[in-house]
């Protein structure tokens, strides 16, 4: 059977949404509906009664395409946010990775310069002959200052990626990418920070990342309807740890709340449990059970579970 792939194109279907909520407030103009009373014979004569029925008749099918279109433009509106900022996570994600190779390469370059740097100013004696033959003790640089295959300074330390495009030229279809890192002496990620947008479209993404020690992290994420995501992770020495989640809306009402207790918090894979499962969330997930096949959908307690 063959594959298929789909592909949405997220701008245009938030231009859609923007288009469909323009095209609401149109039906919702003051000359078809809101108005109080019907319009009398003396503003427009004999047609006045026909303008009349067609106000009593279509004011409510109006009204109802009004509803729907705001529902739609909803749906549209999500849906482009929602995909927007999944290949936006991606993206950032990408930017760090790529920064972090030309951060390793450079810090290489920067110990081997430092290393040669250092040998040109040490010596050491050795033994060597004249023209006679006579042996003498002279001494000898262990690295030529002067050398033609000597290591190049490693120039200014990478921490900033800055990318734009614009496919058609006309700003129509264009992204900004930019994302900086910090690092500490020893090169380790000390903070990182990524903002995405596609331009006069209005779509935003930022993150920001600040990094501890044991994989202690707080991530903040600023979605593009503005509501935030806040992730604190404490970290111990014997890998365990804890993880508060925290949703806020876009006036920074908190929404949601979330809990976890950790293990091999310091290594590329920690396990999470849930600690604090509400009646909608009976095996700990993280998911409402009534649509959760593995949780209950009439018990109220809560288990957890390692995710």
């Amino acid at each position: 059977m063959p594959g298929y792939d789909l592909v949405i194109d997220y701008e245009l279907l938030n231009t859609l949404a923007k288009d469909t909520e323009r095209l609401k407030e149109q039906l919702a103009d003051s000359r078809l509906l809101g108005r109080s009373d019907f319009f009398h014979k003396d503003d427009l004569g004999g047609a006045f009664g026909a303008v009349n029925m067609f106000l009593l008749q279509w004011t409510g099918p109006f009204d109802n395409a009004k509803e729907l279109l705001e529902a739609l433009s909803q749906t549209y509106k999500f849906a482009a946010q929602k995909m927007f900022e999944t290949d936006a996570k991606l993206a950032g994600d990408a930017n760090a990775q790529a920064l972090g190779w030309k951060h390793s390469l450079w810090d290489m370059n920067k110990k081997a310069y430092e290393e040669w740097k250092k040998l040109t100013g040490e010596t050491i004696l050795v033994h060597a002959w004249d023209k006679n033959g006579h042996e003498y003790l002279k001494q000898v640089r262990l690295a030529d200052p002067n050398a033609k295959d000597a290591p190049a300074p490693p120039g200014p330390e990478p921490t900033d990626t800055d990318a734009h495009n614009d496919d058609f030229g006309d700003g129509t279809n264009n992204y900004n990418h930019t994302t900086h890192v910090t690092y500490d002496s020893e090169g380790h990620v000390t903070s990182s920070d990524t903002t995405i947008d596609d331009g006069p479209g209005g779509l935003t993404y930022h993150e920001h990342t600040d990094t501890g020690a044991h994989g202690s992290y707080t991530t903040t994420v600023t979605h593009t309807d503005g509501s935030k995501t806040v992730v604190e992770v404490h970290g111990n020495e014997n890998g365990s740890g804890t993880k508060n989640v925290t949703e806020t809306d876009k006036d920074g009402k908190t929404t949601s709340t979330s809990s976890y207790t950790g293990s091999g918090v310091n290594t590329d894979n920690p396990q999470w449990t849930n600690t604090d499962p509400d009646a909608t969330d009976t095996d700990g997930d993280g998911k409402n059970d009534k649509s959760d096949p593995n949780g209950s959908q009439h018990s109220n307690t809560g288990v957890g579970s390692s995710v």
